[in-house]
């Protein structure tokens, strides 16, 4: 009876474990998982945003720079960008959350090992996209210095997807 109890235990220990990765695989600001965290969580963990207050984007003034989060308005909404709209999840769930840097940090204090390989595109003014979708991270580095990182969706959540064919819109 003892080894079916310890087994059972052991079963329920794995899947606990399990179920923790598929979440903490993510990359996540202060707790706020994109495609997991709702509208309520944010407020709790940011509070009363600047700007907007049911829509579905709002800002916040942090000290580390202007948050803008995305959310959700409705399940698989067409006539977005894929990375917004195109998601099996609940209204006023984290798409997304961006942070425009008050304080620019050097690139090299990101100490990530060829960065290059997550160079997705360099925009007219200048700035240089590197994106890791595989954590969901993307900087934005102008010069060097990295001025906005963003965070979404991780290629472990391809399967909230609902057009497999979207294309990713760049800003």
């Amino acid at each position: 009876m003892k080894s079916k109890k310890a087994c059972i235990l052991f079963f329920l220990g794995c899947y606990l474990v399990a179920g923790m990765a598929d979440t903490t695989a993510a990359k996540t600001w202060r707790g706020i998982v994109p495609l997991r965290s709702k509208r309520a969580d944010v407020r709790r963990v940011l509070g009363k945003p600047i700007i907007g207050t049911e829509g579905a984007i709002e800002l916040y003034e942090k000290q580390e720079g202007r948050v803008q989060v995305m959310y959700a308005r409705k399940p698989c909404e067409q006539g977005l960008p894929a990375d917004w709209g195109n998601w099996k999840v609940s209204p006023d769930t984290v798409v997304n959350i961006s942070i425009t840097l008050h304080e620019e940090i050097p690139v090299a204090n990101l100490k990530i090992r060829n960065i290059e390989k997550y160079k997705w595109y360099t925009g007219d003014s200048g700035a240089t996209y590197y994106r890791d979708e595989r954590r969901g991270v993307e900087y934005q580095v102008q010069d060097g210095m990295v001025t906005a990182i963003a965070y979404g969706p991780t290629t472990r959540d391809r399967a909230l997807r609902c057009r497999k064919d979207a294309p990713l819109i760049r800003y």
